[in-house]
């Protein structure tokens, strides 16, 4: 028998069902409130929540888009789907809705924002670590390319060469070490490519075993057959000798002075000229606490100004230090 109830009344029995983590039945009532009234965006935001608890992903961001299709200012509706991106490895998407959902947070002046700000971060390790897996996987794709087109133009001088000719052997001895020595300087210089951030390097799945792997680093052992079949005397891959990694330390005027993180949304204040990360500050004020953190003079959000400059640099270092995410 059909229900009597209202679509917002399902919602509100939702709600409780949630509270008490119920959530398979909090989804049933929620999409009873849909069925009735399938125009309502929370009510396709209030599943998509159960959902993403219950680590159906794809079931959020369907709910999701139907949200933010009903409802473009949908802070939630950007900030579930961009979670349910990063948990579904589409860390580019992911980061994209995030900022969104920030930026509709700041404008409508909601305590949602530094949750968002983590979320963000997070997007954008992991954005840094799928560059650094896609990159050293072409420079292994581009190994192969070029040692083939050496082995090729080696086999063809010698496929040339005259094998009754008294200087044959000499010959054939030449194209040997040229080819070894070429694919020893090729080498060397993917290797200097391919090898990874320290702090990247946990997250990319390396088979030594298995040389043939398009995530793998090349090594000489990856050296096409052909090298083998001339009978050239490689010597063994000795890696490069490295200047030492620099101290990783972010620069104190990147962090923001409250949580001591580095800042996504800097703004300065026109009193003090001290900078802050804008969602810790704005929640220092939600306290009642109108005055500067660190100068301890009266401030207010009418005192601070976004500081675009801090911003451009903070991206910069960011996305040349993708280890500053955890710092």
């Amino acid at each position: 028998m059909a229900s009597t109830l209202t679509a917002e009344q399902h919602k509100l029995r939702g709600n409780e069902f949630f509270k008490v983590k119920d959530l398979d039945q909090a989804i049933h009532e929620y999409s009873t409130a849909i069925v009735k009234d399938p125009k309502v965006a929370v009510y396709y935001q209030n599943r998509a929540n159960c959902y993403l608890k219950l680590e159906k992903y794809t079931n959020v961001v369907s709910d999701c888009e139907r949200v933010v299709e009903l409802d473009k200012k949908s802070v939630k509706g950007y900030y579930f789907m961009g979670k349910a991106q990063l948990e579904l490895g589409q860390p580019s998407e992911a980061y994209s809705l995030l900022k969104k959902s920030y930026e509709l947070a700041l404008e409508q002046r909601s305590a949602f924002t530094k949750e968002i700000v983590a979320i963000i971060a997070e997007a954008k390790k992991q954005r840094w670590i799928e560059q650094e897996r896609r990159r050293i996987a072409q420079v292994s794709d581009t190994y192969r390319y070029l040692s083939g087109l050496i082995e090729q133009d080696i086999q063809r001088q010698v496929d040339a060469l005259d094998k009754n000719s008294s200087d044959y052997e000499d010959c054939l001895t030449d194209l040997r070490a040229e080819k070894a020595e070429r694919l020893k300087q090729l080498e060397a210089m993917t290797q200097r490519a391919g090898i990874p951030d320290d702090n990247v390097r946990p997250y990319i799945e390396h088979n030594k075993s298995n040389t043939n792997s398009n995530n793998g680093i090349i090594s000489p052992e990856a050296s096409p057959e052909p090298a083998r079949a001339m009978d050239v005397d490689q010597e063994p891959y000795k890696k490069p000798i490295l200047a030492p990694p620099a101290p990783r330390e972010v620069p104190d005027y990147l962090l923001d002075k409250i949580t001591f993180e580095l800042m996504h949304d800097p703004v300065i204040s026109i009193k003090s000229g001290i900078s802050y990360e804008r969602s810790t500050l704005f929640e220092h004020f939600s306290y009642g606490r109108m005055f500067d953190p660190v100068a301890q003079v009266p401030l207010t959000e009418r005192d601070v100004i976004p500081n675009r400059a801090l911003k451009e640099a903070c991206e910069d270092f960011l996305s040349k230090n993708g280890w500053a995410v955890d710092y």
